[in-house]
């Protein structure tokens, strides 16, 4: 979200996000509407661009976290994610209307993407510790003596 007054939210793009097919046969009529759409504009936040796009078209976005407050869509690593410093009041704090949070509630079980995940391996790597690992994986157990 931009600063407190500000009527306009964005999910950060970095990580990604997700549009409804609806959605993007909506944002497809109006993709070249320079006023309103910025087609034009060479910017790294398209995230922005994208949710002052849809917001002309009378499409919001969605709180993308699950039911305990916890991302999906990540601006950062896991390990910075999980390390944060919840009290420094940087830009990332400013943008987040709902606060930050580290540890174990950094992400959500079901999170769908990390920015700055490029190399393949990491990228297999997260998805082996996001969707096959388990405290009551009795195959890891069996196999880890």
């Amino acid at each position: 979200k931009f600063p407190k007054n500000a009527k306009l939210y964005f999910n950060t793009g970095g990580s990604g996000y997700t549009l409804s097919h609806a959605t993007l046969r909506k944002f497809l009529t109006v993709v070249d509407d320079v006023e309103h759409c910025s087609s034009n504009e060479k910017t790294s936040a398209e995230d922005v661009m994208m949710a002052k796009c849809l917001h002309h078209l009378g499409i919001r976005v969605t709180d993308s976290r699950d039911r305990q407050g916890r991302e999906r869509f990540h601006m950062f690593m896991p390990g910075r994610l999980y390390n944060w410093n919840i009290t420094e009041k940087n830009w990332y704090y400013r943008f987040n209307p709902w606060g930050l949070k580290n540890k174990a509630d950094c992400c959500a079980p079901d999170t769908v993407s990390f920015h700055y995940a490029k190399q393949p391996a990491m990228v297999r790597h997260l998805h082996a510790l996001l969707y096959h690992c388990s405290s009551s994986d009795s195959t890891y157990a069996e196999t880890a003596h």
